[in-house]
């Protein structure tokens, strides 16, 4: 053993004596642990209160260690997810809600709260309306109370999922291919598919489409779709050349899965 020297209790000034241990791990040796603790009343509680201090200590770390480890989370599904930047900041909380909308924020809140219970039902929405009556704007707050949930759903309109796809045909170091890209969307808890028919599409983008949502209706997943048509002009939208069998069954499926929310009224953004 070494030559350590005794400590003095702080508090009674009886003599401590250091301990540890001997190892015989090549050769002889002593590991020194410390002073040997007083039992003295004072010294107690001096010990009591350092080692409340030092459970404290360790739970903290242990929060701020799996809060760093949640916002990593949240950060790379909303990386995911393809939510652009225009759209990080439109969520239930910023939301302006009037007599007119209010329904429609009350339903897409219920079903962002109780997405478990759709999911597995295989119920989505589909939002449609005039323009600037908060469609994307409540789409896009279930995309983010979703990805808090864990869940990951994919946004994106037609046109910037797709390009996607075609991003793949042009560079062969691609991290993904095209079927890899296909079945994120295919494979996501929940496809969000922005101001769908807005742009008039190609037959690629009509038969890809088709194949999606198809797949996505045969796995029992949920879309969600927001879009100024109804059924009717959506197909229209969606007809290209002689493809009018195929945009009828992408809206016939997207009416199946989807319930309705009806946003028709004045673009609040006109409002003064």
């Amino acid at each position: 053993m070494p030559d350590i020297k005794n400590e003095i209790c702080q508090f009674c000034q009886a003599e401590l004596e250091p301990v540890g241990m001997f190892l015989r791990v090549f050769g002889p040796r002593w590991y020194y642990r410390g002073h040997a603790r007083c039992n003295c009343k004072d010294a107690q509680e001096y010990w009591r209160k350092y080692e409340e201090e030092q459970k404290k200590e360790m739970l903290r770390r242990a929060q701020e260690e799996k809060e760093r480890a949640y916002q990593e989370k949240i950060a790379r599904l909303l990386k995911e997810s393809k939510l652009g930047e225009r759209f990080m900041t439109r969520k239930f909380e910023n939301f302006q809600v009037t007599t007119k909308n209010k329904q429609a924020y009350e339903i897409a809140l219920k079903y962002a709260k109780e997405f478990e219970k759709y999911k597995k039902q295989g119920l989505g929405l589909i939002f449609t309306g005039s323009y600037g009556t908060g469609k994307t704007h409540l789409a896009a707050a279930i995309c983010h109370e979703l990805i808090l949930q864990g869940y990951q759903p994919i946004f994106g309109t037609m046109i910037n999922l797709l390009e996607k796809i075609k991003a793949t045909y042009d560079d062969d170091y691609a991290r993904e291919n095209e079927e890899q890209v296909i079945n994120k969307y295919i494979n996501c808890d929940l496809l969000i598919i922005d101001d769908l028919g807005k742009e008039r599409p190609t037959e690629w983008a009509v038969e890809k489409l088709y194949y999606i949502i198809n797949s996505r209706y045969e796995k029992n997943k949920p879309i969600l779709i927001t879009s100024n048509y109804d059924i009717e002009k959506l197909t229209a939208r969606l007809t290209v050349k002689d493809n009018l069998e195929t945009a009828e069954a992408i809206t016939s499926r997207i009416f199946e899965m989807c319930r309705g929310v009806h946003m028709n009224y004045e673009d609040y953004r006109k409002i003064v």
